[in-house]
């Protein structure tokens, strides 16, 4: 079992702007990270997908199987939530990788805020969901697989 932890020697090199270890691999799992913050940004559905794996499964923090997302719904969520950004402001701030065998989790810091137009329907016309402007800080926890020589999102977008 192989396991890379944030913790190290004060005069061990780290990512820039982070505390965490600067090591081929956590470079990686934290250009996967960077790749979805910047699709998202880009407002980019497919760009995002493509950093997930296909075994992504989130419970969106909650025990209601309702608002559980699998990766077969993601798609097509994506691809409607991005469609209704109009405005978008999204950083991470990594705090911590810890990397056992084939699995990473990361837990980072959120700060996005983002604006969103309103739905219609199009069969009525009629407003189906209102535009509405949100504000996300909070801590955040990735979990990610790696996929051959790659990394990819199992948890967390």
């Amino acid at each position: 079992m192989l396991a890379t932890s944030v913790v190290g020697c004060k005069d061990a090199p780290t990512i820039p702007g982070t505390e965490i270890p600067d090591t081929d691999e956590n470079r990686e799992i934290l250009r996967v990270l960077e790749r979805y913050r910047t699709a998202f940004v880009r407002r980019d559905a497919a760009g995002i997908l493509a950093t997930a794996h296909p075994t992504y499964y989130d419970t969106a923090g909650t025990d209601d199987p309702g608002d559980d997302v699998e990766y077969q719904v993601l798609g097509p969520m994506l691809r409607e939530r991005m469609a209704q950004l109009e405005s978008i402001r999204f950083t991470i701030d990594y705090i911590e990788v810890n990397v056992v065998d084939d699995r990473a989790v990361v837990k980072a810091w959120v700060d996005a805020s983002f604006r969103l137009a309103p739905i219609m329907n199009p069969d009525t016309g009629m407003l189906r969901v209102e535009s509405q402007h949100a504000r996300k800080q909070d801590h955040a926890m990735f979990e990610l697989l790696r996929d051959g020589a790659s990394w990819r999102i199992t948890r967390g977008l």
